[in-house]
């Protein structure tokens, strides 16, 4: 089984993939398959949080919203908000 390094994304198939070939291992003991449902489940929530902080913020700087504001709207201080955000208004 080949997969990125850090996949942004990993579809059920390849994590449950990965399970196996650990549950398959002598070193390896895989339990808790219920936490391990809801860490890949909370995974998927995040990214689509992100998904929606990000189309938030395309929309709010088309609105004309400073990145001040933008920032205080997220927790974080202006510089913080058009670090992370501002390669997305000029793509």
């Amino acid at each position: 089984m080949t997969t990125a390094k850090h996949p942004r994304t990993l579809a059920s198939d390849d994590a449950d993939a990965i399970v196996e070939e650990f549950s398959g291992a002598n070193d390896y003991v895989v339990v808790g398959s219920e936490s391990l449902l809801e860490l890949r489940a909370a995974s998927a929530a995040r990214r689509e949080a992100e998904a929606r902080i990000e189309a938030a913020v395309l929309s709010a700087r088309r609105d004309g919203a400073s990145w001040s504001v933008i920032g205080a709207q997220l927790g974080m201080t202006r510089q913080g908000a058009r670090q992370r955000f501002e390669q997305l208004s000029t793509s």
